[in-house]
């Protein structure tokens, strides 16, 4: 069976045919939490949009096209906060990395959480929308090429490894608190404890000073 199309049809180019682009990608996203993928239609998206449907498919040949382009903006929305993490961090200081890191976790989960869920949860991994989900292959790229720089103290031998292990820990516990649990914790004090786990994981534990007798 061939996969459905996801490329727009044509760029809007011209100021009116960019709001009309807007309007149906801010319906998509209303019609989308509120029915879910299966239960969502280009009709549908055209009635909230206040467009007909022949408008739509001016610009999307189908809904796949529709969600793809928002996972799409979604995924370079995330790797922006990933990487504007790295580039704030100490490249001197290995912990002011992590730390970022799990910074730019919370940061990112908090755009559009709502929308975030359910394009993890519901949308299936088909043509376009399966590359541009894959934001964690590109973190940990990223990650990996962090942990090089700090090599001699990594104490965790394959890098690539560490790199996947630590970007899982942020994703899942960063996902948890503020999409399932945002009430448990604080991200102040999620940002403490994971940044120590990791810490500890990639370089070993703390040389904590004796007291003195």
């Amino acid at each position: 069976m061939p996969r459905p199309k996801t490329r727009p049809r044509k760029t809007p180019r011209q100021e009116r045919s960019r709001a009309m682009v807007e309007t149906l990608l801010d319906a998509t996203i209303r019609v989308l939490l509120a029915r879910g993928y299966d239960g969502m239609t280009t009709i549908a998206v055209a009635e909230r949009a206040g467009v007909s449907v022949g408008s739509l498919y001016q610009y999307f040949p189908n809904k796949e096209s529709l969600v793809a382009t928002l996972a799409e903006r979604h995924t370079a929305e995330l790797l922006a906060c990933v990487d504007e993490a790295f580039s704030r961090a100490d490249p001197s200081d290995p912990e002011s990395g992590i730390r970022a890191l799990v910074r730019a976790g919370v940061d990112a989960h908090r755009i559009a959480p709502a929308l975030h869920k359910v394009l993890l949860e519901q949308v299936p991994r088909i043509g376009r929308m399966a590359k541009v989900m894959e934001t964690s292959r590109e973190i940990v790229a990223r990650l990996e090429r962090f942990l090089l720089s700090h090599r001699e103290r990594l104490i965790v031998p394959d890098a690539k490894v560490a790199a996947f292990v630590v970007e899982t820990i942020v994703e899942s516990l960063t996902h948890r608190l503020v999409i399932e649990q945002p009430d448990y914790i604080d991200a102040a004090r999620l940002e403490e404890e994971t940044t120590r786990l990791a810490m500890g994981y990639l370089f070993g534990p703390r040389v904590r000073p004796r007291a003195r007798q």
